[in-house]
């Protein structure tokens, strides 16, 4: 399948909340580390170091897991052909990129 007949076809876009939650918290462990070694607390900045290293792995993970689930679930779905009045042959699209070019 080329492009012209890919852009006949729309799949639905679902993003997982998690990631941004994962991201979240990581940047607010980050920032808490950070306050508490601006404090000279230098036992509770390790920690929470170690704990932002453990919350970053989880959101990449997360990432990763949404993707691939996004990945096997895009193929179950069926795609959805466009209207007929907005499809477009090849050589009409060849046209109008021709006369754009111009």
């Amino acid at each position: 399948m080329n492009q012209y007949e890919m852009d006949d076809y729309v799949l639905p876009r679902r993003r997982s909340p998690w990631v941004l939650v994962g991201a979240g918290g990581t940047a607010a462990i980050l920032l808490g580390g950070l306050l508490a070694f601006k404090k000279g607390n230098q036992n509770l900045s390790q920690h929470m170091m170690r704990a932002r290293v453990v919350a970053q792995g989880a959101t990449v993970a997360l990432m990763a897991g949404t993707a691939g689930v996004a990945s096997l679930g895009a193929s179950d779905e069926t795609a959805q052909p466009a209207p007929q009045s907005k499809r477009k042959n090849q050589s009409e699209m060849q046209s109008e990129m021709q006369s754009e070019m111009q």
